[in-house]
């Protein structure tokens, strides 16, 4: 027989090399996972998954929620975000989204002709100040006063909002964007900055409590489509004339026979140059078994992080593959979108750039009226004969890369020329 001591020592060590074989094993498995947490995120390029990825079958709300929130995790560290785009709560996203419908319900309501006169105004209102300006920096400020007025409805009128205060708060938004992708930490004194400059432009707490959860949604992206729209209509400036003279949904959608529709000028825009080129998705990943105390799973992430599965929609490349869209599909071509020429698989993803889904972009239906109306009155301010001309650069830049782009009063543009010449 056994002895009692001599047992306990043998279950001591059965119990003590079970404990060391369990942290050998818990080892291996967190070193798999920073691994994995480390690596690149998985990239769809074929229409299935990215339509599987955006809108993921029998996924609830919540889960379709997080997966966005996850990676957008940057944009609070760098904007104190809490709208929908950075929250897995279904509360905050329903009250997002109806207060984005009742703004478009408004402005709908109020008509296309009282948003022209918005944009009229504040292109003119852009030029005041400077014999020339840089493209971007123009097509900015002209988007942010038609944002705060026409959109969020701040009860002014474009001529009062402060041009500093919309410089600065146009600068600071595209620097923080720049910046929240980068690794290094974002100087401390950037976001209060911006909010102070931008509460000047919006002073009520009570309708906006953190007005850049709208002003981002609404202008960051409206005004790199108008920007590029502009660059691209110089050989299109007559469906742009013919908006401007008529700013009606069925003008927007005319097609004469000889000139695109602006509808499809604006979609082959974003086709070549969607706003967003990647869609980012992500889930948690729980390390151990759902029978495992959830102190686990909270040391793990304590130690390293949430541990994320990163998977990515590739819009850009979809958009221009040449697979679906031909030997032309890095060439800007409105006229494809034809019913005669538009292919079923064109036909499905031609709206991408809005997302697809549960939680496509409430505006996908609004936006592009609004962004080709904006255009128009920028390009009837710097037609042929205007006081102004726009100076094309080499390339079309996105939220940078616009050098060599400027609006320049004729009489500047005149005496830049003949100092020019002199030289």
């Amino acid at each position: 027989m056994i002895p009692q001591s001599l047992m306990m020592k043998i279950i001591g060590a059965a119990f003590a090399s079970l404990l060391a074989l369990f942290a050998i094993l818990l080892l291996l498995m967190m070193r798999r996972l920073i691994l994995l947490h480390l690596e690149r995120p998985s990239i769809h390029r074929a229409i299935p998954a990215l339509q599987h990825l955006l809108s993921p079958p029998n996924a609830s709300s919540r889960d379709l929620l997080t997966s966005r929130a996850l990676p957008n995790a940057r944009l609070i560290k760098a904007f104190a975000l809490t709208n929908t785009f950075v929250s897995c709560e279904v509360d905050i996203h329903t009250a997002f989204v109806g207060r984005a419908m009742f703004l478009l319900k408004s402005v709908t309501e109020r008509g296309w002709v009282h948003f022209q006169n918005i944009a009229v105004d504040s292109v003119e209102e852009a030029l005041s100040h400077a014999d020339e300006k840089d493209f971007d920096i123009f097509v900015q400020d002209v988007t942010m006063r038609v944002a705060l007025v026409a959109i969020l409805g701040i009860d002014v009128s474009v001529g009062e909002l402060d041009s500093e205060d919309i410089h600065i708060v146009s600068m600071l938004i595209t620097l923080l964007w720049s910046l929240s992708k980068q690794p290094d930490p974002i100087p401390a004194d950037l976001l209060p900055r911006l909010n102070r400059h931008l509460r000047r432009l919006i002073p009520d707490e009570i309708a906006y409590p953190n007005p850049l959860d709208f002003v981002i949604p609404v202008w960051e992206t409206m005004w790199r489509v108008i920007a590029t729209s502009v660059a691209y209509a110089q050989n299109f400036s007559y469906i742009f004339s013919e908006l401007h003279c008529s700013p009606t949904m069925d003008q927007f959608r005319h097609f004469d026979g000889t000139h695109p529709s602006v509808e499809w000028f604006i979609t082959e825009v974003m086709r070549l140059h969607p706003p967003s080129k990647r869609i980012a998705r992500a889930s948690l990943i729980h390390p151990f078994p759902a029978f495992l105390p959830l102190s686990f799973d909270k040391l793990t992430a304590k130690l390293f992080g949430s541990l994320l599965r990163r998977e990515c929609a590739d819009i850009g490349s979809v958009l221009q593959s040449r697979c679906i869209w031909g030997a032309d599909a890095d060439v800007f071509e409105p006229f494809r979108f034809h019913s005669n020429r538009l292919t079923r698989d064109q036909e499905m993803i031609k709206s991408l750039p809005f997302g697809c889904g549960r939680y496509k972009c409430v505006a996908a239906n609004w936006a592009p009226m609004a962004a080709g109306i904006i255009s128009a009155a920028i390009l009837d301010r710097v037609q042929s004969g205007s006081d102004f001309r726009l100076v094309t650069g080499k390339s079309i830049g996105d939220r940078e890369g616009w050098s060599g782009w400027s609006v320049v009063a004729e009489a500047a543009k005149s005496l830049s020329s003949r100092n020019s010449e002199s030289t």
